[in-house]
């Protein structure tokens, strides 16, 4: 299984990584295919359908490195007592992949979330709200779902404690890409490029979408960016979200004594 896993929570430069890695490691590859209910993530085998388990285990035997997406719990990916096939392969997938992990400080992750998910609340509200990203099959609701700022620290904080993971600071992929790619290259046991390629933020999202569209459906190439992130990438903090101070001491309380970089 040439497989690399990358996880992280939602919202924290997933896509980045990714794409740093396609352009980055010889022959990489982020699949997709019509039949799957999301990108090739390894929560999708949690739908428990017969065809999203035979894509994968197609795409996963591939002689060249595959690349796949989780924003899972390690638990809920580690599953200590498989009961079926899925389950059986979502193990063997987190046990024997080269798995990295990228985090980022939980601010501008909760704005970004927010804006993807386009709720009808505010964004006070919205921070406030318990965690609906649980894997059900797996785990119950837990205290540190009972925010979305606690479970940001609390997903983080499980991560860290996988020895064999290699971690990854967005803010560093962002700003001292050569030698955070040199670093996760190396780790990961593939050679170094003549270059190393920072992959670029589309400019016209319009065409971007189509041709994410055209190749989901096995009639184009993936995109040099396969995502776009509401605020593409950048470290500023919206003024409008934060601004009251009953948000930020909720913020800094909720996520205890958590230091991202």
């Amino acid at each position: 299984m040439n497989t690399i896993l990358v996880s992280s929570h939602r919202r924290s430069g997933t896509h980045f990584l990714i794409d740093s890695l396609r352009r980055n490691i010889d022959s990489a590859e982020f699949p997709n295919h019509y039949s799957l209910p999301a990108d090739f993530n390894i929560g999708s085998l949690f739908s428990k359908q017969e065809k999203v388990y035979a894509i994968f285990n197609k795409l996963i035997d591939s002689p060249t490195p595959v690349i796949i997406k989780s924003h899972l719990l390690p638990e809920e990916c580690n599953i200590q007592t498989p009961r079926d096939k899925y389950e059986v392969l979502i193990k063997e997938i987190f046990d024997n992949s080269r798995k990295l992990y990228i985090y980022r400080e939980g601010q501008p992750v909760l704005i970004s979330l927010y804006k993807f998910l386009k709720p009808a609340c505010s964004f006070s509200e919205f921070i406030r709200e318990e965690n609906d990203h649980i894997v059900k099959e797996i785990r119950r609701y837990q205290d540190f779902d009972a925010n979305r700022v606690r479970y940001w620290s609390h997903h983080i904080r499980q991560w860290q404690l996988e020895a064999s993971v290699k971690h990854v600071s967005f803010s560093d992929l962002l700003t001292h890409f050569p030698e955070t790619m040199e670093a996760v290259l190396n780790d990961l046991g593939f050679d170094l490029p003549a270059t190393l390629e920072k992959p670029g933020i589309p400019k016209n999202l319009f065409l971007h979408g189509i041709q994410k569209k055209l190749y989901s459906l096995g009639l184009g190439a993936l995109p040099e960016n396969s995502s776009v992130r509401p605020n593409k990438g950048s470290k500023t903090i919206d003024p409008q979200y934060f601004s009251e101070l009953k948000d930020e001491a909720y913020y800094q309380n909720q996520k205890g004594e958590l230091q991202v970089d």
